[in-house]
């Protein structure tokens, strides 16, 4: 285990710890000081509770890692990424009887303040001086993700330099390659965030999070009826204060939203060989008639010509 693994000077003001753990043991983590760390693992069977330092990603290159995050479970499988942050306590991660390649990475909250810094107010030269605390609320950042082939591709150089303890250049020149990417793929998310014209920023963090919570809900209401009184109940609002702010941050109604997710959905049913109407059933549409206006109103076609 080294800071920098290579043999090129320390550079920078910062370092970064890159290793390989070839275990069933996150151990080692208690050893590493560094705000930045790269560890590449490979488990078979794992069962071990984590305390997240900063803002944590753990992408699974192959295999199936299962984490426990305040009652809810993330299965992040081939290609996909975890973020998750100081703002949980503690998080369970088990593998179980397959051989498992993964990416922990952990990175400075400062260092992905000042990219976001520099996403947002891109004429300020100075700002970022300043900066002592996340410009997005930490509790926000715990989601899940499909990685671009981009990512993939980065994360799996990552998985190379730590198993080979090779590098050509110093090493938190990786962390800010990383943090740059994640921010670009997480824009979207940022960007819905300071859609909310709030003068107080802990009112903006809370009603973020809520709406957050009513989008989960509205995704997993996808196959069973639901109302969005119960999605805005869940939310801790009211219907006409969640759909106003949903639609301001998101760009799209709740209803909208949730009938896009089931008109996606409906396309992977067509592909396990559902028919349309089965279909128009197990998504709580009324009839075949209004699926399919759904559908077409979507995908710009019938669900009969859709290809």
């Amino acid at each position: 285990m080294n800071t920098e693994i290579s043999n090129i000077p320390s550079f920078y003001s910062g370092n970064c710890h890159i290793l390989h753990v070839n275990s069933d043991s996150c151990d080692i983590l208690e050893e590493i000081k560094s705000e930045n760390c790269i560890m590449s693992t490979l488990s078979t069977n794992l069962a071990a509770e984590l305390k997240p330092r900063g803002l944590a990603l753990k992408f699974t290159a192959q295999g199936l890692e299962t984490y426990h995050i305040q009652n809810r479970q993330y299965r992040i499988s081939s290609g996909k990424y975890l973020l998750v942050n100081e703002s949980v306590p503690a998080m369970e991660v088990v593998i179980k009887d397959a051989a498992t390649w993964g990416m922990c990475v952990d990175l400075d909250p400062c260092l992905v303040d000042e990219v976001l810094y520099q996403m947002l107010y891109p004429d300020d030269l100075e700002g970022y001086r300043q900066l002592n605390s996340y410009l997005l609320s930490p509790e926000i950042f715990v989601r899940e993700a499909m990685a671009s082939d981009s990512m993939k591709a980065l994360l799996n150089e990552y998985i190379s330099i730590s198993i080979s303890a090779t590098i050509d250049k110093p090493a938190l020149e990786l962390i800010f390659d990383l943090i740059s990417l994640l921010v670009q793929e997480n824009t979207s998310t940022i960007r819905s965030y300071y859609r909310l014209k709030l003068s107080k920023l802990s009112t903006r963090k809370e009603l973020f999070y809520r709406l957050l919570k009513g989008k989960e809900v509205l995704e997993d209401s996808v196959l069973y009826p639901t109302s969005i009184k119960e999605v805005a109940n869940e939310s801790c609002l009211s219907e006409f204060r969640f759909y106003k702010l949903f639609k301001e941050c998101f760009g799209i109604s709740p209803y909208q939203y949730l009938v896009n997710k089931r008109i996606a959905c409906s396309l992977q049913l067509r592909r396990s060989g559902l028919n349309w109407s089965e279909i128009a059933r197990m998504l709580n549409f009324s009839d075949l008639a209004a699926f399919s206006n759904a559908f077409k109103k979507v995908t710009g076609v019938a669900p009969t010509k859709y290809k």
